[in-house]
């Protein structure tokens, strides 16, 4: 019944075009973050590998581990019904040659962020928080992405919602 609602949904939108596009989308499973709540910025990893983000939608679905319908030649990601805009991030380039993402893990304890913290990662890099927030969260060694939009730097942590913006120290 499941696949059934999700490809009646993807009908009107990414099937619709031409039969090229149909092929384009295929189900997957978000593997994380757990809960996936389908706000704007959240990034996702599908259980191909494949990491996302999530464009301008803001859903607090709460949900663990949720089959899906990625559609990526339309940007759509199809979820209980409802389609997200979404972008991905893993295997693109930016025009100077640098990446989109970032993938590491903090090196060692992780205990949030109250103003300039400064976050050492496991691949050797060392980033500082650049605006202003304040979030307790602790976590050994969780797994960070850094994601480059519009000239800025933002930064997810893995059981933390709102990403934080950051800049690059080494």
């Amino acid at each position: 019944m499941r696949h059934w609602v999700l490809l009646a949904a993807l009908s009107a939108g990414c099937f619709a075009s031409a039969p090229s596009q149909a092929q384009s989308c295929y189900e997957s499973v978000v593997r994380s973050p757990s809960p996936f709540l389908g706000n704007h910025d959240e990034i996702f990893r599908l259980q191909d590998g494949t990491i996302w983000q999530v464009q301008h939608e803001y859903e607090y679905l709460y949900e663990y581990y949720p089959s899906v319908v990625i559609c990526p030649a339309r940007g759509a990601l199809v979820i209980n019904g409802k389609r997200l805009a979404v972008r991905q991030l893993n295997g693109s380039a930016t025009p100077d040659g640098g990446s989109d993402l970032i993938e590491s893990r903090i090196d060692g304890e992780f205990s949030g962020w109250d103003g300039e913290t400064v976050f050492k990662l496991a691949n050797g890099q060392i980033w500082q928080q650049a605006s202003y927030d304040y979030e307790y969260h602790y976590a050994y060694s969780p797994e960070v992405f850094i994601v480059r939009t519009g000239g800025r730097f933002m930064m997810t942590v893995e059981g933390v919602d709102d990403p934080i913006r950051v800049i690059r120290l080494r």
